[in-house]
């Protein structure tokens, strides 16, 4: 059966409802953070991080992992304790990738920071690289760079990592080298995720579970006792799970985000989230410029007078080619 869309004035109704039952400071009702998704099971940690199997109310749409809810208990004696989430708090951001068709599916939400993972074996894929930067931008969130496996580098291979330093760091990137089998830049990896919710995304085979396993030693352990907190075992499919890092801050893993691949943005979104080339915005004698043969295009004329970079360019004309421009 189809889902029944709803009015713009249920909409406007179920949003007042929300936002009523999300003022209350009642005994009744409780805050949290959604920090895993189990099958039709939601597990929130509570202001005391107490975990909680919850199901969803109708009508409050997609919940994903980082969102802030309100929840009230159903039955406090059952074993695990079961509640209801009644409302969504509002979103920071939304992190969303392609799915099925290209069709934009949530993944996680209120993310300060996206960690980019490339690695010397498979070689960076930089056009991929730079999709994910212009997501991150419009979320907005920061965005850093990790090269892994760099223990795997050598005369053959060394100009890799000397070229995204050189492209990245150049316009204000911050580009950490790390070694998950030997431990190399995983301290201040995790000094760069203090405070904050970060998420890892990436090709695959890059070595983002390494990465999780050095920065969560506990992970087997964290994950029993997420699964204890929903009735339907451990062996469903999470789509997201939110950690706390023993060194502060939050880190979301998931093999959703491990198969992230960036949905596609429109044309202002895909200017905006190229930092160094927005700055020629409004400055080409076309107003519907393409960036691509146009005389008096700015960016054209930036990169001709090395004022930009060349890789940079190229995929911010093939990100504009593909959103039809």
């Amino acid at each position: 059966m189809a889902k029944r869309r709803l009015t713009e004035q249920q909409k406007r109704q179920i949003s007042a409802q929300q936002n009523r039952i999300i003022a209350k400071t009642n005994a009744e009702v409780h805050h949290g953070v959604v920090i895993a998704h189990h099958g039709k099971e939601l597990i929130v940690s509570d202001t005391e991080h107490q975990t909680i199997n919850c199901q969803l109310r109708q009508n409050l749409g997609t919940i994903v992992c980082g969102d802030r809810v309100v929840f009230e208990f159903l039955d406090r004696d059952s074993v695990p304790e079961t509640a209801v989430i009644v409302a969504l708090g509002e979103r920071d951001n939304l992190l969303q990738k392609a799915g099925f068709a290209g069709k934009a599916k949530a993944v996680a939400a209120n993310i300060d920071q996206v960690i980019v993972v490339c690695s010397l074996v498979p070689r960076p894929n930089h056009y991929l690289i730079d999709r994910y930067l212009v997501a991150t931008e419009n979320l907005p969130a920061r965005p850093i760079i990790v090269v892994n496996k760099i223990d795997l580098m050598d005369d053959k291979n060394e100009h890799v990592v000397n070229d995204i330093n050189a492209i990245y760091n150049a316009i204000g990137y911050r580009v950490l080298e790390t070694s998950a089998t030997e431990n190399t830049g995983i301290d201040e990896l995790q000094s760069m995720l203090l405070g904050s919710t970060s998420i890892l995304v990436g090709l695959s085979g890059v070595g983002k579970s390494s990465i999780v396993k050095d920065l969560l030693p506990d992970l087997e352990i964290r994950i029993g006792e997420i699964s204890r907190a929903s009735s339907e075992g451990k062996h469903t499919t999470t789509v997201s799970t939110l950690y706390g890092l023993p060194t502060g801050g939050y880190l979301i893993d998931s093999p959703g985000v491990r198969d992230f691949s960036p949905v596609l943005l429109n044309k202002e979104q895909i200017l905006d989230g190229f930092i160094e080339l927005k700055a020629y915005r409004g400055q080409c004698k076309f107003k519907n410029c393409s960036h691509v043969n146009e005389p008096g295009c700015a960016i054209t004329e930036a990169l001709e007078n090395g004022e930009v970079s060349p890789q940079r360019v190229n995929s911010f004309r093939k990100m504009f080619a593909d959103a039809g421009a």
